[in-house]
């Protein structure tokens, strides 16, 4: 009871960013430091994969695109998006994060690829525009800072802080009213009105709200020649959110897709289901 009583104090009167930032003082350390060599002119040169480098902030390394090189799964994924790569391609980012798969498909997708980078984090939208001006793409890649939804508006969001790289969240029943954000949304029908265009690629990583995110593309997902899709599914977040994993593989059928792993082998809605976490591509036939 105690507990629960100070734990509810702390979030009445000690500003969330504060209690992010204490969370973890090593890493919020490491964060202070990685901006301090940025600030002084230190950037991170990566070879991601044979033939491609680029330039990053030293933060962005170490916090994200590592996994693309360290992580099995990432790894696997990462690859299915480049082998899926196309001359010319327009790739939505949903929850694009620090952009690494934006920055993949402007190098993979030569110079009349396009990406539209969205996500509703500050911190990842002042990364993302880092990223494309060290790396010479800010011309073809648009950021927006933004949630994607079902519907155009507003959404409430909480930051994560740090200790998640500064991503933003759906709040949950126990966070205050203080520590929630008023955040933009759009969705995917308006991003391709707003920007003119029509994605052959959208990849959705956008931590449980994968379900309203497609249903936000009624108008792009149900054309014949529709874009492909890599999705990271939160199967049990969702759960955990008393919602049902299998809405989204039912609104993805009803679209008439058809879903593959990574290394683009067919998967069954039962196999995708009985995993707390995985990453899909899903295609027309």
């Amino acid at each position: 009871m105690l507990t629960t009583l100070t734990k509810s104090l702390v979030r009445s009167f000690v500003p969330r960013d504060v209690r992010n930032w204490a969370r973890s003082p090593a890493d919020s350390a490491k964060w202070v430091w990685d901006e301090i060599k940025f600030a002084s002119g230190v950037k991170k040169f990566v070879q991601l994969r044979p033939g491609w480098s680029l330039t990053c902030h030293p933060a962005a390394y170490r916090c994200a695109y590592h996994l693309q090189i360290n992580d099995p799964e990432q790894v696997a994924e990462f690859d299915g998006f480049i082998n899926s790569s196309a001359q010319g391609m327009v790739l939505f980012d949903i929850g694009a994060h620090f952009g690494l798969f934006s920055l993949a498909a402007l190098h993979y997708g030569g110079q009349r690829a396009k990406a539209i980078a969205v996500d509703p984090s500050p911190v990842a939208v002042r990364f993302l525009k880092v990223h494309a001006e060290l790396n010479g793409v800010a011309e073809r890649l648009q950021v927006v800072q933004a949630s994607v939804n079902e519907q155009a508006g507003w959404r409430n969001m909480v930051a994560v802080g740090v200790l998640a790289s500064g991503f933003y969240v759906a709040p949950s029943k126990n966070h205050s009213a203080r520590e929630v954000i008023r955040t933009r949304a759009t969705s995917l029908d308006e991003l391709a009105e707003e920007f003119n265009v029509v994605p052959t690629h959208i990849k959705i990583d956008v931590e449980g709200d994968e379900e309203a995110v497609l249903r936000g593309g009624k108008q792009l997902l149900s054309q014949v020649q529709a874009p492909a899709l890599f999705i990271e599914l939160h199967n049990q977040l969702v759960c955990e959110r008393g919602s049902r994993p299998a809405d989204t593989l039912l609104t993805l059928r009803a679209y008439g897709y058809q879903t593959f792993t990574v290394d683009s082998c067919a998967i069954d809605d039962a196999t995708i289901l009985s995993k707390p976490l995985i990453r899909v591509i899903a295609k027309k036939p």
